[in-house]
This record gives structure tokens, C-alpha cells and sequence, in this order.
């Protein structure tokens, strides 16, 4: 059961999870070792991951992705201090990598401070208006605040910018979204391409969705 409640939790705690987009302009050899790390990354090997991206911010200190990209996995390794410090890293030396904004968001809401996420999500919107991740996280804090129409407004916003195949679970959120605002017609169209999609944490939205889980509690 507590292993099922931390799945839980890192879905809706951290829907960043899932998404890396290199879209900075980079060396070669930078790139690609990232791409490389990000396959590692996506077979679920974190820790192996965590050491691969620590050697080669040693060779690119300066690399705003690789920061970014650090954060991002020890999110996935429940390290939120040393993900904080990733974040801040990718941030300072560059204001407007919006992956890092988000990550900083993310690190935020998991404290409670929903205005401080909010400012960051927003600033990442304003940085990159396609960064669906931001427009993801918007929702679940439109959630706690129980604006039910507002968060599927912003689900449907990340779904429009056409990165369902990479983000999946920005699909999973927006189910939850249509089913605390009544739309379930839409909740189950969307739950079935989920389904098609296998999507492999669809078992821990339908708890959510099926109250075995209180999402506002989880908020």
C-alpha cells in the first residue's frame, strides 16, 4: 500500500516526470550525451542516470540542460534538496530555461507553497508558452482550488500543443480534470486513449478518479 501511495504521489506531485525536450542550442557532443542519458533515464535507471549526468556536468559545468536534467532525476530518486539545487543551477545560468522554472515550481508545491508554484509556472508560460509541463501544473493547483473549469481549460491547453506521444501523463491529468468537473464523457474518451496508449500509470488514475485516493488530500 505505501508503495502504492508514493507512486501516487510522484504522479501528482511531479508531472514534469516523462518529459525532456533538448530545445536549447547545443554542441554536438553536448547533445548527444544528453540524448544518451535521456534513454537511460526513460528505461528507469535513475541512479545510473544521476551518475552518468554527474560526470558530464563535469565536462560541461555550464550546461543549463544537464542542470535541469539533474534536477529532474533526483526528483525521481526522492532527493527534493539536491533537486532543488539542479533546478537553481539550470535557473542561474540561464533565466529563461523553462524547464528549470517548472522544476522549481514543482519543488515549491511539494512544500505547500502553491502561490510560490504558481509564479513559477507562470513565468515559465511566459518564457515558453509551449511548455506544456507549466500548463499541466497549473491544473492540479486550479484542482486544489477546487476551479474545476479552469483546469480542464489548462489540460486542454497542454494537450492542444501536440506532445501527448512524449507526455502521456499531461492526458492523465486531464482525466482527472474532466472528472471533477463533471465531464465524463470526455473523462472516458480520454482514459481510453490512455489505454491504447499503455500508459503505465493509467492504474493510479482511475484510483484516483474512483475515490481510492483523494486527490485533494494528496494536494
Amino acid at each position: 500500500k505505501n508503495q502504492k501511495m508514493k507512486k501516487i504521489l510522484s504522479i501528482v506531485l511531479f508531472i514534469v516526470a516523462g518529459y525532456f525536450i533538448f530545445n536549447q542550442v547545443m554542441d554536438a557532443p553536448e547533445s548527444n550525451s544528453l540524448k544518451r542519458i535521456s534513454k537511460t533515464y526513460y528505461q528507469g535507471e535513475y541512479q545510473t542516470a544521476k551518475s552518468e549526468l554527474e560526470e558530464f556536468l563535469k565536462e560541461y559545468p555550464n550546461s543549463t540542460s544537464g542542470w535541469a536534467f539533474l534536477g529532474l532525476v533526483n526528483l525521481e530518486l526522492n532527493d527534493t534538496l539536491n533537486a532543488e539545487l539542479g533546478f537553481k543551477k539550470g535557473y542561474e545560468l540561464d533565466s529563461e530555461n523553462d524547464r528549470a522554472i517548472v522544476g522549481l515550481g514543482v519543488i515549491e508545491r511539494m512544500r505547500g507553497n502553491y502561490e510560490g508554484a504558481r509564479k513559477y509556472y507562470e513565468e515559465a508560460i511566459k518564457v515558453n508558452p509551449r511548455n506544456p509541463n507549466a500548463y499541466s501544473s497549473l491544473l492540479m493547483l486550479e484542482l486544489k482550488n477546487e476551479n474545476y473549469p479552469k483546469a480542464v481549460e489548462l489540460g486542454e491547453k497542454a494537450r492542444s500543443l501536440n506532445l501527448i506521444n512524449h507526455r502521456p501523463g499531461i492526458l492523465g491529468n486531464l482525466a482527472i480534470a474532466y472528472h471533477y468537473n463533471n465531464q465524463f464523457q470526455e473523462r472516458d474518451e480520454t482514459l481510453q486513449k490512455l489505454e491504447i496508449m499503455n500508459y503505465q500509470d493509467l492504474e493510479y488514475i482511475k484510483m484516483i478518479i474512483n475515490g481510492t485516493v483523494d486527490l485533494i488530500d494528496l494536494l
